[in-house]
């Protein structure tokens, strides 16, 4: 996991890099620069010029003058017999030689005006090992960053050059006004004479800093003097931009545009050969074919883009683009296993299908499309869920049938497990919202159906009622009354606007009760009645006293028997 995250960071770094490079490349040739500033006046050229007249010759002076010390230097080193002796002096005398070599290095640099002699020199081929090739691909990169640093980096070793020699100064200044001290005084020859050699040893080494510091400042002066004016600098930039890296990656982009869009017209004129239609339907019809045709065309398109970099002959964007390609690969190494079973939901043959049906957190969903973000709807729902392609792989598909989506529709009533009854107002995938008792109810969809629902509206509903008539009435109880029953409460549905809802009506004698001679009603009304659900049931009760009344039928009341002590003494003596 951690080498998967680090090689993302890596290509997160990379094209940071990319975008950092292309913005500021153009510009670095104007680091180089060597004019001086188009805004200096002549005085101030010849001023300079001066300047740099009595640098020269006084770095000249001071290589005579080394030369020299040399010269007396390998003289006493002729005369010397001490091995300790020798090797002091021949130390000098390296110590000097390298002095001459920085002071005529600082000469060729003044009067060359700063000229870059590494560009000049020739450079011999190496054998570079295969552990090297990493280096060498990312030489380019890592010139190009060195080429625009490289005035700044120069300006800021100066400044620190110029502290360091100001510091040298200051301490030889100290030594210096120690000697003279020393030399105020009598002293014996044997003493007087290595002091002279080291006040003379102290002057030169603080004529040389002091020389040194006056190079340093004069190339920073050089530099902040040495570039052009920022209109020029910013005209050119552009100009060298767009005949150059610009120009390449203008060939580069259009050429990919024009890959890419005949690599589509090819396809629709596939489509319309194939399928006699103008619509992209591979991702139905034959999804590998699709796929597999677009991966081609990425390819060809990469292939093109690295083409027109080696063609132009711009080393930089064409190792950026293969150390892209290599970050690519390193991470599909670690991303393999997820997008082969990617490409398995892409090509129809992983576990979720499209226009097939899934459940997701309890609620079913039909798959529109599979995709990057895939689209599952359940047509019965406000709202759509988009998830992502991976997550699908934990999740399974089956065809739909004829099942349904849902419960119920706005607009339908139906009744809770709690015996509720309400009007749906409506559901989206995350909630569903009733009218129960004039006032809004929400329940969320995964708990509504978990939930035993009753559909009123859908496929209409029955109601079962219970009345009983006294003994009486015998004689009649499995004829007559019935009959007049059924008459009754259809004449009372007639009166309530419900008659054509009646779908059937069943009124039988159903048992001789403790005081009654008991009905069992049982009426089955359409969805349309479903909103006089409990008015449907009073209408019943109406229509059987109504029927009674009519008739003369006598509506018996509960009768309860008491029992008292003297009954139950003269029970016990029979």
């Amino acid at each position: 996991m951690s080498a998967g995250i680090d090689v993302r960071r890596l290509s997160v770094n990379l094209v940071s890099l990319v975008l950092l490079v292309l913005l500021i490349a153009p510009p670095v040739s104007l680091l180089g620069a060597e004019n001086l500033a188009g805004e200096a006046s002549e005085d101030g050229v010849d001023a300079k010029l001066q300047s740099a007249i009595e640098n020269l010759t006084s770095i000249q002076q001071s290589i005579e003058l080394k030369r020299n010390a040399i010269r007396e230097l390998r003289e006493q080193l002729k005369q010397l017999e001490e091995t300790s002796d020798k090797q002091e002096i021949e130390q000098k005398i390296e110590r000097v030689k390298s002095d001459i070599i920085n002071l005529q290095q600082s000469f060729d640099h003044i009067t060359l005006n700063g000229v870059n002699f590494s560009v000049l020199a020739d450079q011999p081929e190496q054998r570079i090992k295969w552990q090297d090739e990493i280096e060498q691909i990312s030489r380019p990169i890592l010139s190009t960053l060195k080429e625009l640093t490289a005035k700044p980096r120069q300006m800021d070793g100066l400044r620190r050059d110029i502290e360091r020699r100001e510091d040298q100064l200051k301490v030889i200044e100290k030594a210096l006004d120690s000697i003279r001290k020393f030399k105020q005084q009598a002293l014996a020859p044997v003493v007087a004479e290595p002091i002279n050699q080291l006040m003379i040893e102290w002057e030169q080494r603080g004529d040389d800093t002091q020389r040194a510091l006056e190079i340093a400042q004069f190339k920073l002066a050089g530099l902040k003097t040495e570039s052009e004016t920022w209109q020029t600098s910013t005209g050119e930039a552009i100009s060298e931009f767009f005949l150059g890296r610009g120009l390449t990656l203008l060939l580069a982009t259009g050429i990919s545009l024009i890959i890419w869009m005949v690599s589509r017209a090819l396809l629709k004129l596939y489509w319309r050969w194939l399928y006699r239609t103008r619509n992209d339907i591979g991702v139905k019809r034959v999804p590998l074919v699709l796929y597999s045709y677009r991966l081609a065309a990425s390819v060809i398109i990469i292939l093109a883009i690295l083409m027109v970099f080696y063609v132009r002959g711009d080393v930089l964007l064409l190792t950026l683009a293969v150390i892209a390609l290599a970050g690519a690969a390193l991470s599909l190494r670690q991303t393999l296993p997820r997008y082969t079973a990617e490409v398995r939901l892409l090509l129809g043959v992983g576990p979720v299908r499209e226009q097939e049906r899934l459940v997701l957190d309890g609620i079913p969903f039909l798959v529109e499309s599979v995709g990057v973000f895939s689209v599952l709807r359940n047509p019965l729902l406000e709202g759509v869920v988009r998830l992502p392609l991976h997550a699908l792989n934990s999740l399974t598909s089956r065809p739909a049938g004829q099942e349904s989506w849902f419960p119920c529709e706005p607009e339908e009533y139906v009744v809770l497990a709690n015996g509720g009854f309400g009007r749906v107002v409506r559901q989206t995938i995350e909630w569903v919202e009733l009218a129960v008792l004039d006032s809004r109810v929400q329940i969320t969809t995964k708990d509504f159906l978990s939930e035993n629902i009753r559909n009123l509206s859908k496929d209409g509903f029955g109601i079962a009622s219970t009345f009983g008539i006294d003994y009486q009435h015998q004689a009649i109880c499995l004829d007559k009354v019935p009959e007049r029953f059924r008459e009754g409460i259809i004449a009372r549905f007639e009166q309530a606007g419900l008659r054509d809802d009646i779908e059937d009506i069943l009124v039988e004698f159903t048992a001789a009760g403790a005081s009654s001679l008991d009905y069992r009603i049982y009426i089955i009304l359409n969805g349309r009645a479903a909103s006089a659900y409990f008015r449907a049931q009073r209408l019943v009760q109406q229509a059987c006293v109504e029927t009674c009344n009519r008739e003369g039928w006598i509506i018996p009341f509960t009768q309860i028997t008491v029992h008292t002590a003297d009954d139950t003494n003269d029970t016990k003596g029979i």
